[in-house]
């Protein structure tokens, strides 16, 4: 029996067996090790391996267990956590300088090796399916190292993640742990970047302890990092957003749970917010490409509603709303983001944004405060750039009425009304600040280069500023504040030009909207007391840089009528304030007495410059038919120089007023002024047709006519000023020569040297070429004529005319020519006969002027000396072309008439003197004719007429067209000769003339022309004694209109024998 037990004893060990017991052996060395202390006594001063003297003690039954014993490597881990932690507070309290009682370089020797030893392990690859689990350990170590040291002296000043890290990195043994890291993360991304993801997002938790390891990260792995982490943090934010909302939709978690889902998610969120600012401040391009393309990957999925009755799907990863979480957490990102992706900031982009951010519960993305408070700070802290690009966007998002283009479906019409209203406060914040820094001189030196005042300071934008007004009429305050912090900015010239888009952009149909640009003066004129008076004085030149910069697609903003019409209307009104508004008990003085709403000095520019483009419109409107367009310019046109005679006259609604104004100009301008009018009065005669139906041409030039007349000699007008206006006549009755042809279809137009152009539109209302004031009456006295006499041959006759073969159209222009012929006829005679008897005589000068100067074409033919008829007949051809012109003008003969019944008639002598000579010339051909034909008879009659109306003949030779029927053609001759030889010795001149009236302006009674009495003396009278006796009993009666005191005396003496 001894021998078997014996036996049975010895039974040798299996390999497993042997092995087994040899790590048992192995586990329980190390566990002895290990367990010598614990991190928290290693912080109390109460150090675990310091009594080791041999590294190999402390080394080698961590690495057997750690190869041997698989499922022991946590331990492993712990033990080198723990010699780490000590080699860490050794080093904190050398820092501190504090007494040190032991020595350290065993247990530092031992850690390096054990590092060292991780470090060989994974680098050849015999861990790689434990890269995680490494990695787990190495951030939770880094995250207590942070938890153990932050509070400690030598670490007290470090309050940023960054501060931390540098620190750290200083002692030896961490920056062996950070070398580590590195490497099994970069191992860890290659083999599975989700799950090293994973490990990292849950080591977040610890929150800013954790905060310095993604720093760290971030530094080594720039470019590597961001991607995994921007994914993986959308992933994480969908999981917590469907985690939350499911709990929340099921109400089965109370309020305590989900607030430990929230923590512990944000302290997660915190950390990777810092490790993405701390990246994005390092402006790293591959970084900053992956951010865009993550924007525009998240923009293009289509946002679904979390947490409703149906859950999100894989396909909604809220990648923008995890996004916008992110920027929340630092203003310096997003101005990086906003400077680095500008080309992605379109209101398009912003509104798929806001829809991304809305699919999710806002207190989800931001808890505290609502986004219009948060966007609230954004603006105020961020730079000007990104301030300018955050202004802009809002602006097209508020004012654009396209910006939901695409977009407006029914389901999204609410939630874009949401938008705008949402947006809206934010930018009247935005305008505030603008405000604020238009008007500081301290650190923004140069407030106009402020970018959000640049942007819309000019061109299409401005006036898009402008024309919101209309659109949104309630956000008018702060569209104004807007408008008057770019006029501070840019100084007075920029309000100027912001006042004159007003007026020239607000329709004149809606005359309530200049309510707001009068809100725009009451803000910005007590900064800038000339602001209208600049833009009264630069009006041309602003309202030509405006013009160029309307949008060319803008069919409104291309029609010149309708905001010439703007123009017209707005001025009218903003004047009728100026002088009707009366003061109150508030405001004792005129509430824009000092708004200089009036033009005032530059009242002449600004009237030459509208009536300048009246005329060039009226032109161009009548050009294309459109006749009722030019008829509503020149109605506005009119009811606007009413308004300037009004706003400068000495009444106010029928009564006086004190300190009234006056219409004060330069004389250059009034010339130009005059000019204008002219050549608006002829235009406005091509309105004038015919046909029945249609009086509205003669009612708008009526209209006119009266208009320039009372502007011209009313009492607003300067007396210096006055004393030009009758030139306007001049310049109405020459305009009106120069396009007789197209006027009245008369030949005469054609014999001129128009000042026009063929367009009509160039030189004669060119304010460039009117400049020099009174050298414009000069040019127009000055014109030539087309000199027809030699077709004549010299031959004392008037060509043959030809006879009317043209068609029924031809008839229809001469039907309205003359209808125009008499409407200008009798505005022509009411402009002489209107008035004072000064006002007459100066008004008929310069219409005798006028028709001198056409029908006269030199000094010769104006000539009014009469000599001897015999020298006279030598040239008879001028006296024929005279004629001539007259009989082919209608026109000239009606303005004959006109003067005939004034007292400037004599000023038409030579013309008389013409018409005189061909009845002298016809007589005299033809002496064996019994009687004078009966055209010439009609001549003879007309002369006479036009005499005896003029004052220029004598009283008894009028009866001559009663004599001549009894009288032979020859005996007829003599009879003129006579007339002749009485204005030859009469001499007549042009000194004499103006002798004459300027008696008459004296108020010198008025006695006629001279040197009547004279000349008759010296006609030989008997010659109509001789012609009257040829021809009793017929021309008896004729006798006493001859003779009549021989006829008293005969008659004495028949009566005395009785």
């Amino acid at each position: 029996m001894e021998p078997e037990k014996e036996k049975t004893e010895v039974r040798p060990k299996t390999a497993l067996e042997k092995n087994y017991e040899k790590v048992v052996i192995e586990y329980e060395s190390f566990f002895q090790l290990a367990n010598q202390g614990d991190i928290s006594g290693i912080y109390r001063n109460r150090p675990c391996f310091v009594n080791e003297t041999s590294v190999e003690n402390l080394v080698k039954p961590a690495i057997e267990v750690f190869n041997d014993f698989p499922a022991a490597r946590q331990s492993v881990y712990y033990y080198t956590g723990m010699l780490i932690h000590e080699c860490v507070h050794h080093w904190f309290t050398a820092k501190e300088k504090l007494p040190l009682t032991t020595n350290i370089t065993t247990v530092k020797e031992a850690t390096c090796q054990l590092l060292d030893f991780y470090t060989n392990f994974f680098t050849e690859g015999a861990g790689k399916s434990s890269l995680e689990e490494c990695l787990q350990f190495l951030c939770e170590l880094s995250a207590e190292l942070s938890l153990r040291n932050v509070g400690r002296p030598a670490m007290i000043h470090a309050q940023q993640s960054g501060e931390v890290l540098s620190i750290l990195k200083s002692i030896d043994i961490i920056e062996k742990v950070l070398s580590l890291m590195n490497m099994i993360l970069t191992s860890a991304l290659n083999e599975n970047s989700e799950g090293c993801m994973k490990v990292l997002f849950e080591s977040s938790r610890h929150g800013q302890h954790f905060s310095w390891i993604w720093l760290h990260i971030a530094t080594f792995l720039q470019g590597t990092i961001i991607t995994h982490l921007l994914e993986s943090g959308a992933e994480q934010f969908k999981t917590y957003v469907i985690e939350i909302s499911t709990r929340l939709n099921a109400q089965t978690t109370g309020p305590a749970v989900l607030n430990i889902i929230q923590t512990e998610y944000e302290h997660k969120f915190r950390a990777i917010s810092d490790v993405f600012n701390f990246l994005m401040g390092k402006r790293n391009p591959q970084l900053q490409e992956a951010v865009s393309q993550l924007i525009l990957d998240s923009l293009d999925s289509k946002p679904e509603r979390v947490g409703g009755e149906k859950p999100a799907t894989t396909s909604s990863r809220l990648g923008f709303a995890f996004f916008f979480k992110l920027v929340t957490c630092s203003i310096k990102t997003l101005q990086i983001l906003v400077t680095n992706n500008c080309h992605l900031i379109t209101p398009f982009n912003v509104v798929r944004a806001i829809r991304h951010v809305q699919a999710v519960d806002k207190s989800l993305i931001l808890p505290a405060i609502t986004y219009t408070d948060f966007i609230k700070q954004i603006v105020g802290d961020v730079d000007p750039v990104t301030h300018g690009m955050i202004f802009e966007l809002l602006i097209e998002l508020i004012y654009q009425h396209d910006v939901f283009e695409g977009e407006n479906l029914p389901e999204y019409q609410e939630a874009n009304q949401n938008i705008g209203r949402d947006c809206f406060p934010v930018l009247d914040v935005m305008i505030n600040q603008l405000v604020r820094i238009a008007h500081s001189s301290g650190a923004f030196k140069c407030p106009s280069m402020h970018p959000a005042i640049q942007l819309f300071s000019s061109g299409e934008k401005l006036q898009f500023i402008i024309d919101s007004i209309t659109r949104h009429l309630e956000k008018s305050p702060t569209i104004i504040r807007h408008l008057h912090a770019i006029s501070i900015a840019f100084h007075e010239t920029k309000a100027a030009e912001i006042a004159l888009r007003f007026i020239m952009t607000i329709r004149f149909t809606e005359p309530n909207y200049l309510y707001i640009f009068m809100s725009y003066l009451s803000a910005t004129v007590p900064f800038y007391p000339k602001l209208m008076e600049t833009m009264w004085r630069e009006f041309s030149s602003l309202k030509v840089l405006i013009e160029n910069s309307f949008n060319a697609e803008d069919l409104e903003k291309q029609n010149k009528t309708k905001i010439h019409l703007n123009i017209l209307y707005n001025i009218r009104q903003l004047l009728e304030w100026e002088f009707t508004t009366e003061p109150s008990e508030r405001e004792p003085i005129r509430p824009y007495a000092y708004w200089k709403l009036y033009p005032g000095q530059y009242v002449g520019a600004v009237l030459n410059s509208l009536l300048g483009e009246t005329n060039k419109l009226c032109w161009e409107l009548m050009e294309k038919n459109k006749s009722g367009d030019a008829m509503a310019v020149l109605r506005a046109t009119d009811k606007f120089l009413e308004s300037i005679r009004e706003a400068s006259g000495p009444l106010r609604r029928g009564k006086p007023i004190k300190n009234s104004r006056r219409l004060i100009i330069t004389v250059s301008q009034m010339y130009k002024l005059m000019t204008q009018f002219a050549i608006m009065l002829k235009s406005t005669l091509f309105l004038v047709t015919k046909v029945s139906d249609n009086l509205s041409g003669l009612v708008v030039f009526e209209e006119l006519r009266s208009q320039f007349l009372c502007f011209l000699f009313g009492k607003h007008l300067d007396t210096g000023l006055a004393q030009l206006s009758p030139l306007f006549v001049n310049f109405f009755v020459t305009a009106c020569f120069i396009d007789s042809k197209k006027l009245f279809n008369e030949e005469l137009g054609e014999q001129m040297e128009s000042l026009i152009d063929e367009s009509g539109v160039q030189k004669l209302f060119d304010n460039v070429q009117l400049e020099d004031g009174p050298s414009v009456l000069e040019g127009l006295k000055s014109l030539k004529m087309r000199d027809t006499a030699v077709n004549m041959l010299h031959r004392g006759q008037l060509k043959k005319r030809r006879g009317n073969e043209q068609t029924g159209k031809y008839i229809e222009v001469n039907e309205d020519a003359t209808q125009r012929i008499y409407a200008v006829l009798d505005a022509i005679r009411l402009m002489c006969s209107s008035g004072d008897h000064k006002i007459q005589i100066t008004c008929s000068r310069q219409l005798a002027n006028a028709l001198m100067q056409v029908v006269c074409k030199d000094s010769l033919m104006t000539d009014m000396r009469f000599d001897d008829w015999d020298s006279e007949a030598e040239y008879i051809h001028r006296h024929v072309e005279i004629t001539q012109r007259l009989a082919q003008s209608p026109f000239c003969d009606g303005i004959l008439r006109i003067l005939s019944e004034t007292r400037s008639f004599a000023l038409c002598l030579p013309i008389m003197k013409s018409k005189l000579a061909i009845l002298l010339n016809e007589t005299e051909k033809f002496p064996e004719h019994r009687t004078i034909p009966e055209p010439l008879r009609q001549k003879l009659h007309n002369w006479m007429m036009l005499a005896q109306k003029g004052n220029i003949l004598n009283a008894r030779l009028l009866y001559i067209v009663d004599l001549e029927r009894f009288a032979t053609c020859h005996e007829t001759y003599l009879m003129l000769l006579e007339i002749w030889r009485f204005l030859m010795y009469r001499n007549i001149s042009r000194e004499i003339i103006d002798a004459y009236h300027a008696d008459l302006l004296r108020n010198v009674v008025d006695e006629g022309l001279p040197n009547e009495r004279d000349a008759m003396e010296k006609v030989n009278i008997s010659v109509f004694r001789i012609i009257i006796q040829n021809h009793l009993p017929g021309t008896v009666q004729l006798f006493p209109k001859f003779f009549p005191l021989e006829y008293e005396f005969m008659m004495m003496n028949i009566m005395e024998p009785q």
